[in-house]
């Protein structure tokens, strides 16, 4: 991005001694307006290197700070070449919208002070929820009925292990004995009569002997769908009219090799649409016990299921970078592929989610950080289906979904931060430090701006994301001067580009006159 893009223009123009004290070397950053209004900010290398330990706290992919030095800097060659990297570290930073409104830069840059018209409206962090049995691998929020369902599992490898071996069925048991340690767990919150908003407690809890890992709830029949480590899916019946206060196990499956990485519940069907890392999409009729249809849509592991409910379609991603697209047309042939599409790095794809709204299909990369946009168009259409833009985001994203109100894309990543990205800019604009660990779960309530986010580190979190990140007229005003600004640029790059011609075309004929 061109530094012209940005409201602010930052420079370190040069350097002197501190009058206090002439051993201290002062770097004097010239802040410039638009509009032409200036202020200068003495800052020592201190500064600069304590802003930027903060900033990699959240962001990636910072420019290069000029290194520090075994002995203090002396001679003016060494300085210069200091200031000279502080200057373009510092226009670097201005030229990336979610690293300028971070609080790290507006403290830096006293923004509050020179340019409050700058300073975005930042996400307030509405309560907290913590006390689960392990880390969190999914949750689903019911609104409507005040309760949350949370899976959990113990993100801890050796005991893990251990629990394992005393949970392992011996040959000589008929059955499998109950679960001694647990490794996953479903856990049910339903919201107390306190007056605050997220106040919520535990009703119960299920253990399982593997790892817990995704969750899907249809509230119309009260069902509950549990995918395991182990490839199991747990059904459960959990009664609206009891308050929450039990459960009713109603199947438990074998369905897959391996772990399952998405479910999804067809309550018309009755059937359990479920994908896995053992590469198969499986709908199985859990009343009859009968498998549907069991798909193998490519040669790579499954990592992630969306549904369209009103449409009856399905969206699976896979670990080769695929989105593959089904059409639930017949109840008893099961569901049939319309298309598959690539992602433009074709790297393991971790997030997926549908946007009911506007037909597009946002998917998260882990390895390569794509953020990939598929247009799937209206039912009828899906094998049309085509990647409309690629955005590159962090490395390591795990969880995205879209608020077609804003036009904002959040995305979750494995340090624990949330990118919020601008569909209009296609640029991320801010990044809130969520949790410490991994981010597994986003929900988002497109009604009242609020995020919802879950971390390994066994707590849940209620974001309220500003209405306008800042003043609109203010915003509307920038960019009419942006826009001004490149016509203006336009007509240059135009008449010099006219003049080249002209001046190229007196050359040929310089060039050929003694042929004529």
């Amino acid at each position: 991005m061109d530094q012209s893009t940005v409201a602010l223009k930052a420079e370190v123009k040069e350097y002197q001694l501190s009058k206090i004290d002439n051993n201290v070397i002062l770097f004097i950053l010239l802040v410039s307006k638009r509009d032409g209004q200036q202020w200068t900010l003495e800052k020592r290398y201190s500064e600069f290197d304590d802003l930027n330990t903060n900033l990699k706290k959240v962001f990636t992919n910072l420019p290069p700070l000029p290194g520090k030095t075994l002995f203090k800097l002396k001679e003016h060659v060494d300085i210069e070449k200091r200031r000279v990297g502080l200057d373009y570290y510092i226009k670097e930073l201005l030229k990336r919208p979610d690293v300028f409104n971070s609080e790290q830069m507006k403290q830096f840059l006293q923004l509050e002070k020179h340019a409050q018209e700058q300073v975005v409206n930042p996400p307030k962090m509405l309560g907290e929820i913590t006390g689960f049995i392990h880390g969190l691998r999914d949750f689903y929020i019911e609104r409507s009925q005040n309760v949350i369902f949370v899976l959990s599992s113990d993100m801890n490898v050796a005991s893990r292990f251990d629990a394992y071996l005393t949970n392992m069925k011996m040959p000589w048991e008929k059955e499998a004995p109950p679960t001694l340690l647990a490794v996953g767990c479903l856990e049910c919150w339903v919201k107390t009569n306190d007056e605050n908003e997220f106040k919520y407690e535990r009703m119960w809890n299920k253990t399982y002997p593997s790892q817990a890992i995704c969750l899907y709830w249809d509230a119309v029949t009260s069902t509950l769908i549990v995918g395991l480590d182990e490839g199991k899916l747990n059904l459960l019946k959990v009664p609206q009219e009891s308050q929450f206060i039990r459960y009713d196990e109603q199947a438990d499956i074998k369905a897959h090799q391996g772990r399952v990485m998405g479910v999804f519940y067809d309550s018309i069907n009755s059937h359990i649409h479920s994908v896995s890392e053992d590469k198969k999409y499986k709908v199985l009729d859990f009343q009859r016990q009968i498998t549907v249809a069991e798909i193998q849509p490519s040669q790579h592991g499954l990592t992630g299921l969306a549904a369209d409910k009103d449409n009856r379609r399905i969206f699976v991603s896979d670990r080769g970078g695929y989105v593959h697209v089904f059409e639930i047309t017949s109840a008893t042939m099961g569901p049939s592929l319309a298309v598959s599409v690539a992602s433009q790095t074709l790297s393991p794809i971790r997030g997926i989610f549908f946007d009911p709204v506007k037909n597009y299909l946002f998917t998260a990369g882990f390895d390569q950080g794509e953020i990939g946009i598929f247009e799937v168009g209206k039912s009828g259409r899906e094998k049309f289906t085509k990647q409309t833009a690629s955005l590159k985001g962090k490395l390591q994203m795990r969880e995205i979904v879209w608020s077609p109100s804003r036009g904002e894309c959040l995305v979750g990543n494995k340090d624990g931060t949330v990118t919020v990205w601008s569909g209009k800019k296609a640029a991320p604009i801010f990044v809130i430090k969520a949790h410490n660990t991994d981010i597994t779960k986003l929900q988002w309530y497109e009604d009242k701006h609020m995020l919802v986010t879950s971390g390994k580190e066994k707590s849940l979190k209620f974001w309220q994301l500003p209405k306008e990140w800042r003043d609109k007229k203010i915003e509307q005003q920038e960019e009419q001067e942006y826009e001004q600004m490149k016509k203006q640029e336009n007509i240059k790059i135009s008449i010099e580009s006219t003049k080249k011609k002209e001046f190229d075309s007196d050359e040929d004929d310089l060039k050929g006159w003694h042929k004529m």
